[in-house]
């Protein structure tokens, strides 16, 4: 039967191109599609195995370390029992006992001032050559390039390179301050409190710049170039350019350089402990230096996994702040689209 409609469908369709298709022949067509007959959730369900293997890699690789981080936090673990087992429960004394520890303090106060140091002129710098860097010529292409250098070197080879020219005695910046004529006494940089962080700060600065103006710049690129067209014709300056449309339209690419760029900031570990360890006297001492120390110097592993855990909810609370402001404008800009044209409607009956 099914042959037999499909078949005067055929020859009536050769004979008339421009008559309609009957009912039944429509309905069988339908049916003898590839897949008319295969249940709506088959394709899903066939597509689950093939993730098995990398949901397998995720939880070996990331929830297992997590769980046994969370574990070791609530418990008592040095290096006697860290291989062994028998982590006897403490609750949460890792954490009550935290104030207490020597560098806490100070390394609240410094990882303050090491954000806002380090976020702000990143931020800064990477926006405006972004904004400078937006067209294309053979000199802003090179120009790229050289922005992007400090962030294809390791942390490591960047930290030592600032290691050697702000080592004291023989370091380049010794030199250059003694060549200038600006003393004979030695500022031993490293060896200071407030120099050695600020030599942080600077190095912290010249890796995160390549990142903002990355990210800042793709923003840029997504702006439609006749609203920079019509700003010029206007008359508008370049400041009023970048404060009335600029800035605007990349309200959501620079929350997230922001966000990143913080919880980059909160994550800083390596060149810290290569340039200073710590200190001197805990004046660089950072929340991933003072786990470090913890864990496996003092052999503390409980505490060390305690601050750790304490950065995670820090960060997880600036993400969850993100995630409120941005879904708050993104509802907004949706209301604004929805009542814009019954506005629009309402005044053109009027």
């Amino acid at each position: 039967m099914a042959s037999k409609l499909l078949r005067e469908e055929a020859r009536s369709g050769s004979q008339d191109p421009g008559r309609a298709r009957p009912a039944g022949a429509q309905r069988v067509g339908a049916l003898l599609r590839p897949g008319a007959f295969r249940r709506p959730g088959t394709r899903r369900s066939r597509a689950w195995p093939y993730l098995v293997p990398i949901v397998v890699w995720l939880l070996l690789m990331f929830g297992y370390p997590i769980l046994e981080t969370i574990r070791m936090a609530f418990s008592y673990v040095n290096s006697t029992n860290f291989t062994t087992g028998g982590w006897h429960f403490a609750g949460f004394q890792n954490f009550r006992t935290l104030p207490t520890l020597q560098g806490f303090q100070p390394m609240l106060r410094n990882t303050g001032l090491f954000l806002v140091g380090s976020i702000v002129p990143q931020f800064v710098i990477g926006g405006l050559l972004a904004v400078a860097l937006n067209t294309t010529s053979r000199t802003r292409r090179w120009a790229r390039s050289l922005v992007l250098l400090p962030w294809l070197f390791p942390p490591v080879a960047t930290a030592t390179v600032f290691l050697w020219m702000f080592s004291s005695p023989s370091g380049l910046f010794d030199s250059l301050y003694k060549s200038v004529g600006l003393g004979h006494q030695v500022p031993y940089f490293l060896q200071t409190g407030n120099d050695a962080l600020l030599v942080v700060i600077i190095l912290n600065i010249w890796i995160g710049i390549p990142f903002n103006y990355l990210v800042i710049q793709s923003g840029l690129q997504s702006i439609p170039g006749d609203l920079h067209d019509a700003a010029l014709i206007d008359g508008a300056g370049w400041l009023k350019e970048l404060t009335r449309i600029t800035i605007p339209l990349l309200r959501e690419t620079l929350l997230t350089v922001l966000m990143l760029g913080i919880l980059g900031t909160m994550n800083v570990f390596a060149f810290v402990w290569i340039l200073t360890m710590g200190g001197p006297a805990n004046a660089t001492m950072l929340p991933g230096v003072l786990a470090y120390s913890q864990a496996f110097v003092n052999f503390n592993y409980g505490q060390g996994a305690a601050i750790i855990i304490g950065v995670v909810v820090v960060l997880l609370c600036v993400a969850g702040m993100y995630l409120v402001v941005t879904r708050s404008q993104t509802r907004n800009e949706r209301r604004a689209r929805i009542y814009r044209p019954a506005k629009t409607a309402r005044e053109a009956r009027a």
